[in-house]
């Protein structure tokens, strides 16, 4: 039924804050792993299920863009009745580790700590990585009382002890929900092949190139995801909420 137009589908993989268009980091809404990042900053979650050799792979949103772009100017024009596939992945030209990832939260956050209620900055650990909910469920737990104090008071108030056990819970409760929710991308196996859209880049000409670029194994992890996307994620989804201003 399409007759002589031409078919484009691009395919990206988890799309994250902007590299570098309109401004680096921008972003809306709390999605993808960023809720994870973000608990991890407040101190509410300090291990998590996970292959820690796995690869997270994440793309930012401006080159998905521009990927687009440059896919509907080279076969928007033509006659040829085709079917044209486009990955925008970065796992197998620059895989983002998931060990690797969870040191740069930790390094993010320990120079540039999120501020609690009183204006304290909160001090992380670094991010322990479990590839058994059993290990995971023991860490949370023993992680929840310690912060809580609960050991602490069990014998002296039993009231105060019933509360602060709840409140664990809770706690535990809910990054148990985010670690199976998360589960099938922290342990997959897949890459994704990104052949095509290097492809489509190497026709581009050096201008189109800098106007609409979208090379993902240019992309430096470290400096993107310490320097450009946390910093986005505090700015435009906490509104700067536990910065120091």
């Amino acid at each position: 039924m399409r007759g002589e137009i031409p078919v484009v589908i691009i395919r990206p993989s988890v799309i994250e804050s902007t590299y570098k268009e309109p401004f680096p980091g921008w972003m809306e809404g709390n999605r993808m792993m960023d809720p994870i990042v973000l608990c991890y900053g407040k101190g509410q979650l300090t291990g998590f299920l996970v292959d820690p050799d796995g690869v997270l792979d994440v793309v930012p949103a401006d080159m998905v863009v521009n990927a687009t772009l440059a896919a509907i100017a080279r076969h928007g024009m033509t006659q040829k009745p085709e079917i044209n596939i486009y990955q925008i992945a970065s796992s197998v030209v620059n895989p983002l580790v998931f060990q690797d990832l969870a040191r740069l939260l930790y390094e993010h956050y320990n120079s540039s700590p999120v501020l609690d209620s009183k204006g304290r900055p909160i001090q992380v650990p670094s991010m322990k990585l479990f590839s058994t909910m059993e290990e995971l469920s023991t860490h949370l737990w023993r992680d929840a009382i310690d912060r809580s104090g609960l050991t602490a008071v069990a014998s002296s108030d039993g009231k105060l002890s019933q509360k602060l056990e709840l409140i664990c819970r809770k706690s535990v409760d809910q990054a148990k929900y985010l670690a199976n929710l998360y589960e099938p991308y922290t342990f997959y196996g897949g890459r994704f092949d990104n052949s095509n859209a290097q492809g489509l880049m190497e026709i581009m000409s050096e201008e189109e190139k800098r106007c609409f670029g979208f090379d993902v194994g240019s992309i430096d992890w470290k400096d993107y995801i310490k320097n450009v996307h946390i910093p986005g994620l505090r700015r435009h989804v906490m509104k700067g909420r536990g910065m120091c201003t």
